[in-house]
């Protein structure tokens, strides 16, 4: 049997990694994993993920692909993962991939949810954001209406080597108002390193009275990141989907 493509569907929790992206010396997803596959397949696999999640936050629906040259079928991918890597990673799904399949530029729309709770909690912390002012979250959602269609990041994003083009479309904004958690989700072709921190920061400086809605417009347009807010912590925010051309599923 030649090469073939694998793909995953993994879900983590971010609180005690490094991120996504696999660094020296460091606990990170992407050296979790790959550790694994080395152990399970015998061989050096490296692989890409949709999207490289920063330091602290979760995923629910993180997609991963990698090259396979051997017989192992793809239920033994998942249940061999799973019994080597730690509890904090698992591997809902493995299935074989379309020749050519790639994770990352593949990808035409990721979700994320960011969680603002509306009390103080001992469970559950490490998913949630809990704020200690009051806020109004009415010009909050007036002002997330800005953020719809396409535009340049810079004003809400920090600035890597590696990406210099920072556009992007924002294709959905929802806000969910439940009893305990205010869920914040929001759908683009592509997120940038802190972007959505950054936003929630900023939307939150509109929600307490120090910026107006139009203000936060006006920082969206300047692309100028030193207007942008105090970025929100990574606990909030988690990838729940990667949605991909020419293919029906949207992994959630």
């Amino acid at each position: 049997m030649g090469s073939q493509v694998l793909k995953l569907i993994v879900e983590y929790d971010g609180t005690d990694f490094y991120g996504w992206q696999i660094q020296p010396d460091l606990r990170t997803v992407q050296g979790e994993l790959e550790q694994a596959l080395c152990s399970l397949t015998q061989q050096k696999i490296r692989i890409v993920g949709s999207g490289r999640t920063d330091t602290g936050v979760h995923a629910l629906g993180q997609v991963v692909s990698f090259l396979y040259d051997g017989h192992l079928k793809t239920d033994v991918f998942q249940k061999g993962l799973n019994a080597m890597l730690p509890c904090d990673i698992r591997v809902l799904k493995a299935e074989r991939a379309q020749e050519g399949f790639h994770a990352r530029k593949h990808a035409i729309r990721r979700t994320y949810r960011y969680i603002i709770a509306k009390t103080e909690r001992a469970i559950g912390r490490q998913y949630a954001w809990y704020p200690s002012y009051r806020f109004d979250l009415a010009p909050m959602k007036k002002a997330a209406q800005f953020l719809l269609g396409e535009h340049h990041w810079d004003a809400f994003a920090k600035p890597r080597p590696d990406c210099r083009d920072l556009a992007s479309t924002v294709y959905e904004v929802q806000w969910q108002n439940l009893e305990k958690d205010i869920f914040f989700i929001i759908t683009a072709s592509r997120f940038f390193h802190s972007m959505i921190r950054l936003i929630i920061g900023t939307l939150m400086d509109v929600g307490r009275g120090l910026k107006t809605p139009d203000q936060f417009r006006d920082i969206l347009i300047s692309k100028d990141l030193s207007q942008a807010g105090a970025k929100a912590p990574a606990c909030g925010l988690s990838l729940l989907a990667v949605e991909y051309k020419n293919q029906n599923e949207v992994f959630k």
